[in-house]
């Protein structure tokens, strides 16, 4: 049987936020680093998958460097990441987040 919550008084669906549902925020996060290097990587920082294709486009992967994407879904008490879906390689991870079925 479906059942959906209604405010008696609009008979109009309830918001999930009054109900006490929480709406996920997803990070996505690429870090950059050159092969051998002994530097700290460069992390990006995007709130939508649009603008990491939309660097992507324009910075294509290069062969000189190693990546790692990352979608994060908030971070824990020791202010660490907490990763939903990650890979080395921006194709992969496009794919592995559609196979996941997460709305973005």
């Amino acid at each position: 049987m479906y059942t959906q919550n209604v405010n008696v008084k609009t008979a109009a669906q309830e918001s999930s936020r009054k109900i006490g549902g929480k709406t996920v925020s997803y990070t996505f996060l690429v870090a950059e680093q050159k092969k051998n290097s002994a530097e700290e990587p460069d992390v990006l920082e995007f709130s939508s998958l649009a603008e990491l294709k939309k660097l992507r486009r324009n910075c294509p992967e290069t062969m000189r460097c190693t990546y790692f994407y990352a979608l994060s879904s908030g971070v824990d008490k020791q202010f660490r990441h907490i990763h939903v879906a990650e890979a080395d390689h921006f194709k992969q991870f496009v794919r592995l987040i559609e196979r996941a079925g997460i709305d973005i």
